[in-house]
């Protein structure tokens, strides 16, 4: 049996200034790639000099941290659904994403898209995250997508089977951990109308969810849970006490990858609910802002989380990306990466390794 990785990185970074120029400049696809690949490099980089054991690109070939859906398939209008996001002032402020506007065909798999590159300059492990199918389904627009598909339920078995041939695709190239992100399991109530029963919808979005993992073998799974990551703004308010029962226990993945980085979170009695074969990773050190968490802090937290998860089956990283849209979060180079050599100086010292 793998060793569990004990400091662990969410996935997105800050972009450097030169990937964004390029971007803004429109540039042609090859000299983009050429520019994304320099930056990828420069990540994979960082990741390693901070110690991590597992590394991703960055997501610095993607938009937003959904944004595989728009390359990696036709079919999708990448801004045609509209919804918002707000900070710690309650000011809101718009994002557009992806949604279906004709039935989807492949493109290019996300293994040669994202994996590849990374895989081939790194010795480290390698994640690779997807945006959960349920997520992107939320996202779907009446009077557009019902064009494309006959029904929502009809869109989200197309989207499952293409993501599960990803995933498939992914760990036979060589991924060690592959990630579903599903922020939307913490504010479900505000992005699904008249949800009625908000448990039995949130194990029908699980359900749906877990389809990405069927018949993955040789890599380790994960799920994380966040409250919204734009811009160092967030959607979700509520504590895991609202919705941990209904998710956690039922999710297929070995890792959860859980946001506690303020009091939105609530307390660790929710963690009582993963079963005993996942480990709980405590998303403890926050993405949004450059102030640092101290160690002894961070220690303190996961003995406390260890009264309802066994200190073994626990792990440590960042609450979210630092970049889960490319403009990234209010926070410095500097700031990202004394949190990542925290993550894994604290990982160290509490378990002896990472």
């Amino acid at each position: 049996m793998a060793s569990i990785v004990r400091a662990d990185n969410l996935g997105s970074l800050l972009r450097p200034d030169y990937l964004l120029e390029a971007r803004a400049a429109n540039l042609p696809a090859d000299e983009l790639r050429a520019v994304e690949d320099r930056a990828v490099e420069d990540a994979i980089r960082l990741q390693e000099d901070a110690g991590l054991p597992v590394v991703t690109d960055g997501e610095y070939r993607r938009r937003f941290f959904f944004s595989t859906i728009e390359v990696l398939v036709d079919g999708i209008d990448p801004q045609g659904f509209v919804r918002h996001h707000r900070d710690e002032e309650g000011v809101e402020h718009e994002l557009r994403t992806p949604t279906p506007v004709a039935r989807l065909t492949r493109r290019s798999l996300l293994k040669e898209y994202e994996l590849d590159y990374v895989r081939d300059h790194t010795r480290k492990l390698v994640k690779v995250t997807m945006p959960s199918p349920s997520l992107l389904s939320v996202y779907w627009k009446e009077g557009t997508s019902d064009q494309a598909y006959a029904s929502r339920e009809e869109y989200l078995d197309h989207l499952c089977e293409l993501m599960n041939e990803d995933a498939k695709a992914l760990a036979a190239a060589g991924a060690d951990h592959i990630q579903l992100d599903a922020p939307h399991y913490a504010y479900i109530q505000k992005v699904v109308r008249d949800i009625g029963d908000r448990d039995a919808e949130l194990k029908r979005l699980v359900e749906i969810d877990n389809r990405v993992f069927a018949g993955v073998e040789g890599a380790t799974t994960a799920l994380h849970i966040c409250r919204g990551n734009d811009r160092s703004h967030f959607t979700g308010t509520e504590p895991y006490d609202d919705f941990a029962a209904a998710v956690l226990p039922n999710v297929a993945a070995e890792r959860l990858l859980l946001e506690y980085d303020d009091e939105r979170s609530g307390g660790f009695s929710p963690l009582r609910h993963a079963r005993e074969d996942q480990t709980v990773v405590l998303g403890l050190v926050t993405t949004k802002r450059s102030d640092m968490e101290s160690a002894d802090e961070l220690k303190g937290r996961i003995e406390e989380a260890s009264r309802y998860v066994p200190l073994e089956r626990l792990a440590l990283s960042t609450q979210c990306g630092f970049g889960s849209n490319a403009e990234g979060n209010a926070i410095t180079y500097d700031a990202q990466k004394a949190k990542l050599e925290l993550v894994v100086q604290v990982a160290q010292d509490v378990w002896g390794e990472v």
